[in-house]
């Protein structure tokens, strides 16, 4: 595969943005408006040049921006997680679903504005083909993006989209409308690093429950301690904005909250001591979803859990399911 090949660059006269052909991962993202400083608000782990980088997982060899998982979860069940979660099978060990691991396909496209990448799973798999369209808004800072999925068979699966967006651009707020709980992960995401009481339901972001018996702040970064957290805000009502008040911009996050009703947040401050993470990644994954956490594919929640009724999004064959969503940069 040449450079050339591995990723393409949409430019237009907000800003430029850069999609790969591995994980479909898009970033780095710019956005630009006059009398502003650019802003580029997508995550890029730094490791993806340092020797080595080639033998890990496709997920993480190359981490960043924003990308689908179908199906969304991880392969593994948490140690910790109750027998009262029901076991299932995965039928895979890609994290995140073989669309996060591997390369996708270029599509020509009539638009100067939009790249088109698609991907046919294996057989052994409901999943035909996804297409991803990225569509920069030509007279905006803004992306539009679609994911199509074809099935050959009807069936439910835990689908999520995956933006990740920077917090090492100083103070940043998070606005986030929703109508249900917060739902914290039943284990602790990190083991020995995790803040928050695994399994509590709460309703405000601005004090979730510690489980030394604390709060903590999951609107205002940075945080005070560095972590690694897990939760699931459910019912979202509108827009998505996390407002970076140093550099004047907002990126807002918009989608169709019929189809996943939900956000998980992955707060990821420098809490993985581990390679390739390293203490060195700060970011915050505002991922639209509809499943259960990212356990859809190995666990089932008891009856009377809070996202019991979390099964995954109901796909059919015959015509594709289309997700709308849109990335927005906005001056402040």
């Amino acid at each position: 595969m040449t450079d050339d090949d591995r990723e393409r660059r949409l430019a237009w006269a907000h800003g430029e943005a850069t999609l790969q052909r591995l994980g479909a991962m898009l970033a780095p993202v710019c956005f630009r408006a006059p009398g502003r400083p650019d802003f580029q608000p997508m995550q890029v782990a730094p490791w993806a040049d340092e020797p080595g980088a080639a033998a890990w997982p496709g997920i993480l060899r190359r981490l960043r921006g924003e990308w689908p998982c179908v199906p969304f979860g991880r392969t593994d069940r948490p140690d910790g997680l109750g027998d009262d979660w029901a076991a299932r099978d995965p039928g895979d060990d890609h994290g995140h679903g073989y669309a996060s691991n591997h390369d996708w396909q270029w599509q020509a496209s009539d638009d100067p504005l939009a790249l088109v990448l698609t991907l046919e799973p294996p057989p052994g798999t409901p999943l035909k083909r996804l297409t991803r369209t990225v569509r920069a808004v030509a007279d905006a800072p803004a992306l539009e993006l679609t994911l199509a999925i074809d099935v050959d068979a009807p069936c439910t699966l835990p689908v999520a989209l995956h933006p990740t967006l920077r917090l090492d651009l100083g103070e940043a707020e998070l606005e986030l409308p929703h109508a249900g709980p917060a739902v914290a992960y039943p284990v602790p995401a990190e083991p020995g690093v995790s803040w928050l009481a695994p399994g509590r339901v709460y309703t405000d972001l601005r004090a979730a429950p510690r489980a030394d018996g604390g709060t903590l702040d999951l609107t205002r970064f940075p945080l005070p301690v560095d972590t690694e957290e897990l939760l699931q805000v459910t019912a979202v009502g509108g827009p998505v904005r996390l407002h970076h008040r140093g550099v004047g911009w907002a990126l807002q996050l918009d989608w169709d909250r019929r189809l996943l009703p939900d956000a998980m947040l992955w707060v990821s401050h420098r809490g993985r001591r581990h390679a390739p993470w390293n203490g060195r990644h700060l970011a915050l994954g505002i991922e639209p979803v509809n499943g259960v956490f990212d356990l859809g594919r190995v666990a089932e929640p008891p009856a009377g859990h809070a996202l019991a009724a979390r099964r995954g999004l109901a796909l059919q064959p015959g015509a594709p399911t289309l997700l709308h969503y849109r990335l927005a940069g906005l001056p402040t």
